[in-house]
């Protein structure tokens, strides 16, 4: 049986990697994604959301999330995934739209139709997670356990000790890591393991 899941996200070269990833993998059903700030600028990875779905011809609903962090000011990483978020590269024009209701309520009124809990993957900036966990409470029991690429067991990659996605809104991060659901993280040590090799990149063009 395939695992539900929503998939968060502010694509990114690496986390365009993770939605083919998401959209490919036969054990896992992408039911809903949504875009935050972090990379580059929401609007920004809700267009790159946009092209890499119609770039793959799934068809998975998109909502634009959160613009800034709940507190503090934005901060980015096109000095490593470029002004685009994408490294520049220019996609076949389409014309797909995000929903017109901002991510957490998306996420919230797909946890409250699903017929079993969902498994939500947070793989930036955890703000649209803790806009939902704080402004919809009435959702927890429906999700299954939120797995995060965050944080490091080692060292950081935005400054020795932060790893970015958590250093990007530390509040929303206490806010979700205070929330009692259950969270599975996949750090930086565990995604610095990961290895592209040519024969899984070939996979991936075909």
């Amino acid at each position: 049986m395939r695992l539900p899941i929503f998939l968060d996200t502010d694509p990114g070269i690496d986390d365009a990697v993770a939605i083919a990833a998401a959209i490919f993998a036969p054990e896992l059903d992408l039911q809903l994604m949504t875009t935050v700030a972090g990379n580059v600028s929401v609007e920004k990875t809700t267009r790159n959301a946009l092209q890499l779905l119609h770039f793959w011809n799934a068809e998975i609903p998109l909502a634009q999330g959160a613009a800034v962090p709940l507190v503090r000011a934005p901060r980015d990483a096109a000095s490593v995934h470029g002004k685009s978020g994408m490294a520049g590269y220019d996609f076949v024009e389409h014309n797909r739209k995000p929903l017109e209701v901002p991510a957490f309520l998306a996420i919230r009124d797909a946890l409250m139709r699903a017929p079993e809990p969902v498994t939500l993957v947070a793989i930036g900036p955890l703000t649209n997670i803790a806009l939902l966990l704080s402004q919809c409470p009435e959702c927890k029991p429906h999700i299954r356990r939120l797995v995060i690429m965050g944080g490091s067991a080692g060292r950081g990659n935005c400054t020795p000790n932060a790893e970015f996605n958590i250093a990007a809104d530390p509040e929303a991060a206490a806010c979700v890591f205070r929330s009692g659901i259950e969270i599975v993280m996949c750090g930086l040590d565990v995604t610095n393991q990961a290895i592209l090799t040519l024969t899984i990149s070939l996979l991936y063009r075909s």
